[in-house]
C-alpha cells in the first residue's frame, strides 16, 4: 500500500492524465476514436515466454494478474494457461497449467498459500484451456470451473487443505457414447472445450466454446443437463462472454476472422463482424452495454461501440511492430477506461 501511495504521489500527472485524455484528430474524424497507448509492463524472467491471460483484481483496480505459458522450450516448469481473481476475494487467484493441474493461490503472505489438484485428486491429464470462478454467497465454499483438453468440464470445491473436484461433463465420453444412444432430439457434445462463460444472471447457466467452432449452453441444474447448441463458427472457438449489462446477450469469437454477438436461446447470431484475421479474445465494457473489444494474432486491437456503427470499428490500433508477433488476449478494467492487453513477451 506505501508503495502505491508513493508511485502516485511521483507520477501523479501520468497517472491522472488518461482520465481527461482527448485526441486532437478526433475532430477530423467521424465516428472514430484511437487509443492512448499508457504502460508496457515486463520482466527478465517473461522475455522468452507468452501472456496466455489476463485478470483485473476487484477491489484495488491497479491491480492484474498476468500468466504466461513457455513457447518453444524442451524442459521447462509448467506454462500458466489461464489465470483469473476472485469476484469478491481480492487476494485468491486460480490458475490452469500446461500439465492439467489447477491451482489456487492465496496472495496475502509474501510467499503465497496454494491448493492444487494432484494425479489422485482429479487433476486433468492435458492443458487446462480456461478457469472461472463461481460467484457464491456468503459462508459458501469458494468454487471454480475449469476446462481441459482432455474433454473434461470439471467444477472444483476448496476446501481448507484441498480442492474437491465433480465433473460436470466430459465430451470425450459423450463422443464415445453417441453412437449407442438412439435418440433424435439428443444434442451430441463434439469436439472439446476450449473456453467457458458463467451467465451473469445465473450461475447454472454455462457457455462452452468447442474446438469444432459449436457454442453449447448448459444448464446445470438440470438433472439431465438441459443442453442449447449455437452453430457458431467455421473453427475452433477461442473466448464467449456475456454483455455485462444486457445478461442474454453475449459474444463469442474465433479463428475464422469473426466475432459474433448473440441472443440467449436464439440459434442464429445477432450480427457477425470480420476483423481480417484470427481473433484471439475479446471482452464487453462493464460499464456500456454496447462496447466490445477484441484482439486477433496479427497484433491489432479492435474496439467497437455497436450503438454508432454496428459492422464498422471505432477504433483500429496495432500495437505490434514487429512481423511474426501476435497478441492473446485481452481485459477491460472493472472502473477505469483502460483496457489490458497481452501478447508475445510483454502486456
Amino acid at each position: 500500500m506505501t508503495e502505491r501511495l508513493v508511485n502516485q504521489n511521483i507520477y501523479d500527472e501520468i497517472t491522472q492524465d488518461f482520465r481527461y485524455w482527448e485526441d486532437a484528430s478526433d475532430e477530423y474524424r467521424q465516428l472514430e476514436g484511437s487509443l492512448l497507448p499508457l504502460w508496457r509492463f515486463s520482466c527478465d524472467k517473461s522475455r522468452s515466454l507468452v501472456v496466455s491471460a489476463l485478470s483485473w483484481n476487484p477491489a484495488r483496480q491497479d491491480l492484474f494478474a498476468a500468466s504466461y505459458t513457455p513457447e518453444r522450450m524442451l524442459v521447462t516448469p509448467r506454462g500458466v494457461m489461464s489465470v483469473q481473481f476472485h469476484p469478491s476475494h481480492e487476494s485468491m487467484l486460480v490458475a490452469g497449467h500446461s500439465d492439467g493441474t489447477v491451482t489456487v493461490y492465496d496472495a496475502r503472505n509474501a510467499s503465497p498459500g496454494q491448493l492444487s489438484s494432484s494425479t489422485t485428486s482429479g487433476k486433468h491429464l492435458l492443458p487446462v484451456m480456461q478457469v472461472r470462478w463461481i460467484t457464491t454467497e456468503p459462508g459458501e465454499n469458494m468454487s471454480f470451473y475449469s476446462v481441459s483438453q482432455d474433454g473434461r468440464v470439471s467444477q472444483w470445491f476448496v476446501r481448507t487443505t484441498s480442492l474437491k473436484y465433480e465433473d460436470v461433463l466430459n465430451f470425450n465420453t459423450a463422443q464415445q457414447t453417441k453412437d449407442h444412444v438412439a435418440s433424435s432430439n439428443k444434442i451430441d457434445l463434439e469436439g472439446t472445450a476450449t473456453c467457458i462463460a458463467l451467465s451473469p444472471e445465473r450461475k447454472d447457466v454455462l457457455l462452452f466454446g468447442v474446438d469444432t467452432g459449436a457454442l453449447f449452453q448448459v444448464c446445470t441444474s438440470d438433472t439431465a443437463h438441459a443442453i442449447t447448441r449455437y452453430r457458431a463458427h467455421l473453427s475452433p472457438v477461442t473466448a464467449v462472454a456475456w454483455n455485462n449489462v444486457h445478461t442474454k446477450v453475449f459474444a463469442s469469437c474465433a479463428l475464422d476472422w469473426t466475432v459474433k454477438i448473440w441472443l440467449q436461446y436464439h440459434l442464429s447470431a445477432l450480427m457477425t463482424l470480420d476483423l481480417g484475421g484470427p481473433v484471439m479474445e475479446l471482452d464487453w465494457s462493464p460499464s456500456s452495454s454496447t462496447l466490445v473489444v477484441a484482439v486477433t494474432d496479427e497484433g491489432r486491437v479492435f474496439v467497437y461501440d455497436l450503438f454508432f456503427r454496428k459492422y464498422h470499428p471505432l477504433c483500429v490500433q496495432n500495437l505490434l511492430q514487429r512481423r511474426r508477433s501476435s497478441l492473446t488476449c485481452v481485459a477491460f478494467n472493472p472502473s477505469q477506461p483502460i483496457v489490458l492487453v497481452g501478447g508475445e513477451k510483454y502486456v
